[in-house]
């Protein structure tokens, strides 16, 4: 088997190439910098670089995980996850490819819900509340109208992915750089935080990887959107006593209005059914040993 992966650069993207190539798969990448020995170079908004791309790799799968979850460049959303999509399926109808391609959403597209609506299931109506969330969304409808066309299509929405080397911007990384860096000693040990109270279904990155690895050759997932997460809610609180737990030393927490963000979800969970019905496996809530691994590779770093 051969796949093409778009954003192989990335958080989750480099845990799936590392997934493949130890499950024995040829593995292509395909964007503007090398992420691997088979890269093909092509901007998102090249279509004929594009299209190259998949004639010269041939992939029997595709898994499209190239996008932009956060930044000040309200075009940058629309053009890395929406607008991107639509030129690889152009690249695939013209190289005559019909091999099954799997899109990166986010549970962000479901926006904010009501205490009644938990645990978000696929049904659940989708209200996005931010550019990000918008623009996945407008991927996934225009994922599904091709889906709708004949061609294998499947879109995961995990919801909030953890593990070494996650973005920076997010509330669980920051946490934890923070706290390596007070074991490490490079500040005082004091973690500026935002609003703790809100809770999500925290995911390892490498069940998320996983699960796309299976979703992808399972062909009754096809022309369907499907959860990746665990169905259990984690504090924000209780993610910061687990890190700090971790580090061992004592650690004063500080509250930082300007941290905490203008429209903040209070609680976020799925249920992943539809995920077990399809690969009879989903992904096991193991937060603190995922932020274990988080915190012991941000010590490490030079």
């Amino acid at each position: 088997m051969r796949v093409l992966v778009t954003g192989a650069g990335g958080f989750c993207g480099r845990h799936l190439v590392r997934h493949l190539a130890e499950s024995g798969v040829e593995v292509h990448t395909v964007g503007p910098a090398a992420s691997s020995r088979n890269h093909h170079h092509a901007d998102r908004f090249d279509a004929a670089a594009l299209q190259l791309a998949v004639e010269r790799s041939r992939p029997t799968h595709v898994v499209h995980l190239a996008g932009v979850s956060s930044g000040s460049d309200v075009p940058a959303y629309y053009a890395a996850n929406t607008w991107y999509a639509a030129a690889l399926f152009q690249a695939l109808e013209s190289a005559g490819a019909d091999s099954p391609v799997l899109l990166m959403g986010t549970s962000a597209e479901y926006g904010v819900v009501t205490p009644e609506q938990l645990p978000i299931t696929e049904e659940t109506v989708a209200h996005p509340c931010s550019h990000y969330g918008i623009s996945k969304l407008a991927q996934t409808q225009m994922a599904l109208a091709v889906a709708a066309g004949g061609r294998a299509v499947v879109v995961v929405r995990p919801f909030n992915v953890i593990g070494p080397g996650m973005p920076e911007h997010g509330a669980v990384q920051s946490f934890a750089r923070q706290v390596a860096d007070i074991i490490r000693k490079r500040r005082e040990p004091v973690v500026h935080v935002g609003n703790l109270e809100s809770s999500r279904d925290l995911v390892s990155v490498d069940d998320v990887v996983a699960a796309c690895w299976r979703l992808i050759r399972t062909p009754g997932a096809y022309g369907q959107v499907i959860n990746i997460c665990t169905g259990n809610e984690t504090t924000m609180s209780a993610v910061l006593a687990m890190l700090i737990a971790e580090a061992g030393v004592p650690i004063e927490v500080r509250i930082e209005p300007g941290r905490v963000k203008r429209v903040d979800v209070p609680r976020h969970y799925g249920t992943n059914d539809k995920l077990r019905a399809l690969v009879g496996e989903c992904p096991r809530e193991r937060v603190r040993s995922t932020l274990k691994r988080t915190l012991e590779e941000l010590v490490r770093e030079p």
